[in-house]
């Protein structure tokens, strides 16, 4: 991908943040050519809101960051769409036990590695991610944790923080993530505040 053929948007309302957008991708059309819409959920603390339904609607998969809180979250994530979860910080047993600590998949070609806390590069708890990164280019990287949506291209790589989509906490607007993926590859991911 050339320079040239990079397109960011952000979209701004006032000084309030209302939507983040980021498109990568070649084409103007490139929402013409989806294959595959993902819902991208974290730090839900045994609580989903309820737009969370409308937004993933038709959704083909559903990834949960961690900070899950009850079996009761996935069990109604999975009447939407296939769920696949890690565990967060203040997860309990049986979550423990039954998610991992990370996960990394490939989708329509895409590598997509994800961990709930993703801080900075040189805490310890980030050392799995940065093998993975030697191993292979990953080309998004989900996380949760800081309950702050957040989108940003490093590295050639996507990261997707999602943001909190329980019960508000720390006076941040509950959000989830949309993340798109087409038939060459390309990436489209958004913020989607409840």
């Amino acid at each position: 991908m050339h320079g040239s053929d990079l397109n960011f948007y952000l979209t701004y309302k006032k000084n309030q943040i209302d939507a983040i957008k980021i498109y990568l991708h070649l084409s103007s059309g490139f929402l013409n050519y989806i294959s595959m819409k993902i819902g991208v959920i974290s730090d839900t603390h045994g609580y989903i809101q309820p737009a969370v339904f409308n937004i993933f609607s038709d959704v083909d998969l559903i990834l949960h960051a961690g900070d899950i809180g009850n079996e009761d979250v996935i069990t109604a994530l999975e009447t939407l769409a296939p769920v696949k979860a890690i565990h967060g910080n203040v997860d309990v047993f049986p979550i423990l036990s039954k998610y991992p600590e990370t996960l990394t998949l490939e989708l329509k070609g895409v590598s997509i590695f994800m961990i709930h806390q993703f801080i900075g590069l040189y805490k310890p708890e980030i050392q799995r991610a940065r093998e993975v990164f030697s191993k292979k280019r990953i080309d998004v990287l989900i996380f949760g944790h800081t309950h702050q949506a957040k989108i940003e291209n490093k590295d050639q790589t996507l990261l997707l923080n999602p943001g909190a989509a329980g019960k508000p906490r720390f006076t941040l607007k509950p959000s989830v993530g949309l993340l798109y993926i087409n038939n060459e590859r390309n990436i489209h991911a958004e913020i989607c505040y409840l």
